[in-house]
């Protein structure tokens, strides 16, 4: 029988219009390489886009074969795109991959679609539609992984790539965040993690990683996300990349996921020479509890993790972002609050209180009745209850969640929070537990920055002294925001006749400067809006004679 040609269309639904997916491109790039008579496509979109208007390109495109990618945030949508495309294109086979689909048993979900491919999706693809070219389709089914070596596999980066970020609404890879995989699986098995069900890790060699980093930076690439998970499980290996990256005349910053523990000397000596902002790093610590870690195969040195996580902080050339998940199991409030208190001290720049998902295939699941686990049927799959944690203190940590990532992750309002840790509560848990309880009053904190400096001012004036509030919060204000907006009540020492004669000299002529007089510590301070770090995001602050 002869082969037809037929027309496949890879369908990626990003959370974000900035996000650059990189699936459907590894499998159009496999596609390309073994089976030139078969025309493989993509399409990209995200989820924030009407149905409607992803629904009509697929049909101005008219494929034969759609697949796509499913995870967490896009499975719902997908769903409806799929059961749509099957309505006014009943002959379209529809396909869907990705760990949302991986684990299923059967297709009774899915009635609208066709295949269900089940981990990695690059040579499976390939065989269904030569498959269906060729007239010999399966019937309705479950295709597994081919098991191919990762090394052999061809770049994703094409012509095509690039070209396919010059979208209708502007994207381009220099304002989109690039995912690259440079190594899949993971050493570790997490039982929260779906890595937790792969077996060892498959690395590109070193050589193609810097030819492609290079490729990605020449069209523009301004942030890259390495999705490796643990990339320094490899010590030797990460020091080599990143010895490439610290060579590179370039103003692109570098992502990394990383284990705390897991950084020697030589590593952290190579992150220390790094241009700043060059790298950033999201160190996944979850928990502090021994129990706890034992019970989700977690093998990590803590006291050590909180070392280097502290020394990185320190350095002030890089970002630091820390993970915890609330609801692992054995995790009780008081454990948690050691975890959010020990984390805090070490600095990091941001710190994400995540709450469990009991995701499709990890080993928690399969085990969520042992652990008296309720979590949510729909994606996420969030965890309600826990073992240790009632939904209750569930709801407590979700309070405390929200102010640490307005008030701490912003790190806009950083001595005013120094300020109320040091002297109005016990511990920085007690200090955020309070506060979280006191913004549920407030409504919604998600609002102007003047507005959030007087929520926090009020707080502090109730906890504290007033003159030292208005102190702390004006201090930030004026650090932070150019604007320098005081919220109502805080008055403006705004000195302008010393200001104009710092205009006037050579060091400041043409700068936008303040200078404010602070009556609680009796100083002039002068605030250079110019120059603002990266990383901490301080203007320059000088306090005058």
């Amino acid at each position: 029988m002869g082969v037809n040609k037929i027309k496949a269309l890879l369908v990626a639904i990003n959370a974000k219009y900035i996000h650059k997916v990189l699936a459907p491109w590894c499998i159009k790039a496999f596609c390309d390489a073994h089976a030139p008579r078969c025309e493989v496509a993509v399409y990209e979109s995200n989820i924030n886009e009407p149905i409607g208007d992803i629904v009509e390109s697929i049909y101005k495109l008219s494929p034969d074969i759609i697949g796509i990618s499913t995870y967490i945030w896009n499975v719902d949508y997908t769903k409806k795109i799929a059961d749509t495309i099957k309505k006014i294109l009943p002959s379209c086979i529809i396909v869907l991959g990705g760990p949302e689909v991986s684990f299923e048993l059967s297709l009774d979900d899915y009635p609208t679609v066709d295949y269900l491919i089940q981990g990695a999706g690059e040579a499976a693809f390939l065989k269904l539609t030569n498959s269906i070219a060729a007239g010999l389709a399966p019937p309705k089914c479950i295709i597994k992984d081919e098991g191919l070596i990762f090394n052999d596999f061809p770049s994703p980066f094409t012509a095509e790539y690039f070209c396919s970020s010059q979208t209708d609404t502007g994207a381009s890879i220099n304002n989109q965040l690039v995912y690259y995989e440079s190594s899949r699986g993971c050493p570790f098995h997490c039982a929260y993690c779906l890595s937790s069900v792969t077996h060892g890790v498959q690395e590109l060699p070193l050589e193609r990683v810097k030819e492609e980093l290079s490729l990605l930076l020449s069209h523009g690439a301004a942030c890259i996300k390495f999705v490796d998970r643990t990339f320094n499980a490899n010590k030797g290996r990460m020091a080599a990349i990143l010895e490439y990256i610290y060579s590179l005349d370039t103003a692109c910053t570098f992502h990394f996921e990383v284990a705390g523990d897991l950084f020697d000397k030589r590593l952290l000596d190579i992150i220390a020479a790094m241009p700043i902002n060059r790298v950033q790093f999201e160190v996944g610590i979850q928990s502090v509890n021994p129990p706890t870690l034992a019970a989700v195969s977690r093998k990590t040195n803590i006291k050590a993790a909180l070392e280097n996580i502290s020394r990185i902080t320190t350095m002030n050339n890089c970002h630091v972002h820390v993970d915890l998940i609330a609801g692992l199991p054995y995790e009780t409030l008081e454990t948690s609050a050691a975890a959010v208190n020990r984390c805090l001290a070490a600095r990091p720049h941001m710190l994400q209180l995540g709450f469990l998902k009991l995701l499709k295939g990890s080993q928690l699941r399969k085990h969520s009745e042992k652990l008296d686990y309720i979590y949510t049927d729909y994606a996420p799959y969030e965890v309600l209850k826990s073992n240790a944690m009632s939904m209750d203190k569930l709801l407590q940590l979700k309070d405390i969640e929200r102010v640490i990532d307005k008030f701490y992750n912003s790190g806009m309002f950083a001595n005013s929070l120094q300020y109320a840790a040091v002297k109005l509560f016990d511990t920085e848990y007690d200090l955020f537990r309070v506060l979280g309880e006191y913004c549920k009053g407030v409504g919604n904190i998600k609002v102007s920055l003047k507005n959030a400096y007087s929520i926090l001012l009020e707080f502090l004036k109730h906890y504290g002294d007033k003159d030292e509030a208005e102190h702390y919060i004006k201090l930030d204000c004026l650090t932070f925001d150019t604007k320098g907006m005081l919220p109502d009540g805080i008055e403006s020492l705004r000195d302008r006749a010393v200001e104009a004669q710092l205009k006037n000299t050579l060091e400041y002529k043409g700068k936008n400067i303040r200078v404010e007089y602070f009556a609680y510590d009796n100083k002039k301070r002068l605030f250079i809006y110019k120059d603002k770090h990266p990383i901490s995001k301080i203007y320059p602050v000088k306090e005058l004679e």
